[in-house]
């Protein structure tokens, strides 16, 4: 009977959150995925570049929406068992708290671990995927989205126009660049040719140009000067050229545990260097823990929403969790500038979560 009671209840918890994490992770995805369809519209990005850049996203993105998803799933599956009043009936057949608990915490397990094989695994190899495949998108949506005889402005804050594109070589003639990328001065280029080079070490494109010159003008308009050139070289950064849709963080978040380790021993403790590295690498395991705990406190709130039905139970959940990640944002704020420790400050969400889970657990048990 206990078996029988437990897959009953663990069948009522899963689609609830394949739903929901389905739901979320589609909803997070969708701005980005607009902004790369523009891109591939507009700049010639191959369907494929662009479901490989989803792709290697998601992992990123079902770090946050796994543990949302478990919280809701265990709400609405404990409302809807209340609403049915099998709930009562459960418990005028002597089944305790602690045995309803036990398939909610084996799903809560469940999705725990699948938190933290994102965290440590996936995300790491996505991130460097990513960063590959961007620069191929770069390099191939620079050459591509460069017309002649139009203004182009393919790459943010640089405009540039050029008079002939050669067909077998991409080389360019007559060009006119301006370049607005330094704050101070506004670089206004015009040379007789030009040739796009990539390097895929420095994840950098060099727009090659000859036989030119640079007006270099202050912000302020209060400087000026005018270079002759016969060769120039113009670096755009993979950043440059992908900023209109890459919001994803590089650096430090792209690192495996080990590497974080290496790094936070080679940094000087107190900088904000290593504080950043220290919730990164915290961050890897607390916010999967919040799964487990997210989990368990779903299922007393499930049973106070009742009456509500599963709008008041989404609400409720939507609620938690940005409290939560408010909590998360407001505690890796103060780790990072070092007025908490960033250990501490990565798990402090969590302590309040699970002081928070326990209060309410022992306040519904009672009612048993």
């Amino acid at each position: 009977m206990r078996k029988i009671i437990n897959f009953y209840i663990f069948n009522e918890i899963w689609p609830n959150f394949a739903t929901s994490l389905l739901v979320f992770s589609f909803i997070v995805l969708a701005g980005r995925i607009l902004k790369l369809t523009e891109w591939m519209i507009n700049h010639g990005t191959h369907l494929s570049q662009l479901l490989l850049i989803t792709l290697y996203t998601l992992p990123y993105v079902l770090f946050y929406t796994l543990p949302m998803a478990t919280l809701l799933s265990s709400i609405i599956a404990f409302s809807r068992l209340n609403e049915d009043n099998e709930i009562i009936a459960l418990q005028s057949s002597g089944v305790s708290v602690s045995q309803l608990m036990l398939p909610v915490f084996a799903f809560s397990i469940i999705s725990f671990i699948l938190a933290l094989i994102t965290s440590i695994y996936l995300i790491p190899v996505s991130n460097h995927s990513l960063s590959s495949i961007l620069f191929d998108v770069a390099k191939s949506s620079t050459s591509i989205g460069i017309k002649e005889g139009v203004f182009n402005n393919s790459i943010p804050n640089i405009v540039m126009y050029t008079d002939h594109i050669s067909s077998q070589d991409h080389s360019m003639e007559g060009l006119f660049i301006f370049d607005e990328r330094d704050p101070d001065l506004s670089n206004t280029i015009i040379a007789r040719k030009g040739r796009i080079y990539s390097d895929s070490q420095q994840m950098s494109i060099t727009l090659h140009l000859n036989d030119g010159s640079i007006l270099m003008v202050g912000k302020q308009l209060d400087t000026s000067r005018v270079l002759q050139f016969k060769s120039y070289q113009l670096n755009i950064g993979l950043s440059d050229l992908m900023s209109k849709f890459s919001s994803q963080k590089k650096g430090i978040k792209e690192m495996t545990i080990s590497e974080l380790k290496e790094s936070i021993k080679d940094s000087e403790r107190g900088t904000i260097r290593h504080n950043k590295l220290s919730l990164t690498l915290q961050k890897k395991f607390s916010i999967p823990f919040s799964c487990l705990l997210l989990g368990i406190i779903g299922f007393p709130l499930g049973l106070m929403v009742k009456a509500k039905g599963k709008s008041w139970g989404i609400a409720l959940s939507i609620g938690i969790f940005i409290c939560y990640y408010a909590l998360l944002t407001a505690s890796d704020s103060l780790g990072e500038t070092g007025k908490i420790d960033p250990a501490l400050a990565m798990w402090l969400p969590n302590i309040l979560l699970g002081i928070s889970t326990i209060i309410i657990l022992w306040k519904k048990s009672r009612d048993f």
